[in-house]
């Protein structure tokens, strides 16, 4: 009989997660599946769960947002030929499930791991930290950690909207040099991120395809800092048409990458806070797990 680890955040998504449990439980039960059900409560909870349990079982389930699936990767990259994940998104953004296509029904989304394939996705290391698709700075980075739990909740995305509209008016910049692919960048920049997705923010689409998921290389997005009212404009207008060759970006696709910066810039990594001194090191694990997509 084929086994389910199923770890589910229950109060992501307005506490679907937990109305959800039994429906994706029924679900597998209904296909021969015998189910773990594991909830988390505290941080570090489906790491836990999946380095002790995720080696007897066929198929990991993560039902919860980008928090969630974070720390449930984090754990399961640790497990030797570890099982292939299917994740059922519950966040307010969720870049990496749009990212592969992945239905947004949650039942739809459980499915995918009877009825889809496994792909390999590249995840990343901050610091020997892991992070499945994106650590930022900058610009913004504050509303994905300090906008309300309940408030995103209750409103999804428009609270990252109203929350980033709150922050325009203490944008900054920050000097920095980065070492990348034998190349130094250095200037002053509002927003940086290395990113492994095909969406950020749910707003920001970049253009690539499945493959660059998968390829060994990280995204590397930099923003310097505009001049004139005028070159903002022109910049967001390249960004939301999915356009990376404006003067004010930088665009590499990297293995990995060292910034050195000024102490206690906010940094993100998947919409959490992450703490870092003045210098930080990200590199690319590739193939580091394996995401169920829907056969297409």
């Amino acid at each position: 009989m084929s086994r389910l680890l199923l770890i589910v955040n229950p109060a992501a998504g307005m506490g679907r997660g937990a109305a959800l449990e039994g429906d994706i439980a029924h679900l597998y039960a209904s296909q021969g599946w015998r189910v773990t059900l594991c909830e988390t409560a505290t941080a570090g909870d489906a790491a836990r769960f999946a380095i002790e349990e995720a080696a007897s079982h066929k198929l990991v389930l993560c039902v919860g947002g980008d928090g969630t699936l974070s720390e449930t990767l984090g754990g399961l990259i640790r497990v030797p030929n570890a099982p292939p994940l299917c994740y059922v998104p519950m966040g307010s953004t969720n870049d990496l499930a749009q990212s592969a296509g992945l239905p947004h029904d949650p039942l739809e989304a459980a499915a995918v791991g009877l009825s889809g394939r496994p792909l390999p996705i590249d995840a990343g290391t901050f610091n020997g930290q892991l992070f499945s698709y994106v650590a930022c700075f900058g610009a913004f980075t504050r509303t994905s950690y300090e906008t309300d739990r309940a408030l995103k909740n209750r409103i999804g995305h428009l609270a990252y909207v109203l929350s980033g509209l709150q922050e325009l008016g203490r944008i900054e910049s920050y000097p920095v040099t980065i070492r990348c692919e034998e190349e130094e960048i250095s200037g002053d920049f509002i927003f940086g991120s290395v990113c492994n997705t095909r969406s950020l923010g749910g707003i920001l689409k970049l253009p690539l395809g499945y493959e660059n998921l998968r390829d060994g290389l990280h995204e590397l997005i930099m923003v310097r800092q505009p001049k004139r009212a005028t070159d903002l404009g022109t910049l967001l207008s390249s960004l939301l048409g999915g356009h990376l060759d404006h003067p004010l970006l930088v665009y590499r696709q990297i293995t990995n990458a060292v910034f050195n910066m000024p102490a206690e810039m906010p940094w993100s990594l998947d919409g959490e806070r992450a703490d870092a001194g003045e210098r930080v090191e990200i590199m690319n694990l590739r193939h580091a797990y394996q995401l169920m997509i829907p056969n297409k």
